[in-house]
């Protein structure tokens, strides 16, 4: 899902290959949901097509997107949580979690096997996936937990004073034993470390489970979801 900047008029997109599949592309906006105008985004669809796409998904949008590409005819295909946490008012660990170390390139394979084992496989990610993931903030950390293989990982990012929680998954065989609180207590610390003020993730509608995980460490949900949205080519 190696992905790469389209400029139409003043519409910036990213656009690639969604986990791989030759004939689903993924569309994730960069401008301003005011710069997707129904030309330029008729334009965008007319490429995708040309490169023998027949669908496209959307990265998770927030309310001003999802209005504009309803517009231009694409449905909603799933709704996400989005959640914060005011890094301001965290109270540091002293203690590290055990197990838990910094994610190398030779970790790849096995967080990748985690990630299928976690998630649907519309939801999966590929090695260009976990780059994307990685890429998407200007600094970048991978963390994984071992016991004595990857059990779990997670992925948290910074910019500027934003933080994100990125990636989390914890092998369903060790889900429950407080491997993703440690993962996501320890993406906390760093980022508040390092300036973060706030934290930001997303999460499944139907994943329950990370969902009260989130809220249970003083996430709070935000005013609006996000939507991943869908269109025929």
């Amino acid at each position: 899902m190696a992905l790469h900047t389209v400029s139409v008029d003043a519409a910036r997109v990213r656009t690639g290959s969604w986990r791989g599949s030759p004939d689903l592309a993924y569309l994730v906006p960069v401008s301003t949901a005011s710069t997707l105008t129904r030309s330029a985004l008729e334009r965008i669809r007319s490429q995708l097509r040309d490169s023998g796409y027949q669908a496209v998904v959307t990265a998770a949008v927030g309310p001003n997107e999802r209005a504009v590409l309803l517009a231009d005819g694409f449905v909603d295909h799933e709704s996400l949580h989005l959640l914060s946490h005011d890094l301001r008012a965290l109270e540091p660990t002293p203690q590290r979690a055990r197990g838990l170390r910094r994610g190398f390139r030779r970790d790849y394979e096995s967080i990748l096997e985690v990630d299928s084992r976690t998630f649907d496989e519309f939801w999966q990610l590929d090695r260009d996936g976990l780059k994307d993931a990685i890429d998407a903030t200007p600094t970048a950390r991978v963390r994984v937990v071992r016991d004595p293989r990857v059990m779990g990982y997670a992925i948290s990012g910074r910019a500027g004073a934003q933080g994100y929680l990125q990636r989390l998954a914890v092998d369903p065989e060790r889900q429950g034993q407080g491997l993703g609180r440690d993962l996501v207590t320890d993406s906390l610390q760093w980022l508040r470390r390092h300036g973060s003020t706030i934290c930001w993730v997303n999460t499944q509608i139907a994943n329950e489970t990370a969902h009260g995980l989130y809220l249970d460490l003083g996430f709070m949900a935000a005013a609006h979801q996000l939507t991943v949205l869908r269109r025929d080519l």
